[in-house]
C-alpha cells in the first residue's frame, strides 16, 4: 500500500508529529529542505516527515521554529579578534601553549 502525501505547515503539527519533527531534525534543517512551488506559484521551503502510513511536507519558511534571545545571538555572532583589538602576536601566543612574554606594548 502506497503512503499518504501530505503537504502541512510547522504550525500545524499535532503533539506526536512536533516530537517527530524535532527526533528527525535535532540540530535544525539546514541542508535537508526542498523547494517547491505551491498553487500559487510561490516557492515553498519545506522538509520531509515521515511516519508509518504518511510522508509530509512540512513548509518551514512560513514561520521560524523558534526566535533565537538576544544572548543566544551574541553567542553566535561574535566579533572576530581582529575587531576585538588583538593582534599578529597576540594570535601567535595564543596558538601554541607557551606563556605570553610581556611586551613594551603590554607596560602601561
Amino acid at each position: 500500500m502506497e503512503k499518504k502525501k501530505v503537504v502541512t505547515d510547522y504550525s500545524k503539527l499535532n503533539d506526536e508529529l512536533l516530537k517527530l519533527y524535532d527526533e528527525t531534525y535535532p540540530v535544525g534543517t539546514a541542508g535537508r529542505t526542498i523547494r517547491f512551488p505551491n498553487a500559487k506559484g510561490e516557492i515553498v521551503t519545506a522538509v520531509r516527515l515521515e511516519t508509518e502510513d504518511t510522508i509530509y511536507l512540512v513548509k518551514v519558511s512560513a514561520k521560524p521554529k523558534e526566535v533565537l534571545t538576544e544572548e543566544q545571538m551574541d553567542d553566535l555572532v561574535r566579533p572576530s579578534e581582529k575587531e576585538e583589538g588583538s593582534d599578529d602576536e597576540e594570535d601567535k601566543n595564543e596558538d601554541d601553549d607557551q606563556p605570553r612574554s610581556k611586551s613594551s606594548d603590554d607596560e602601561d
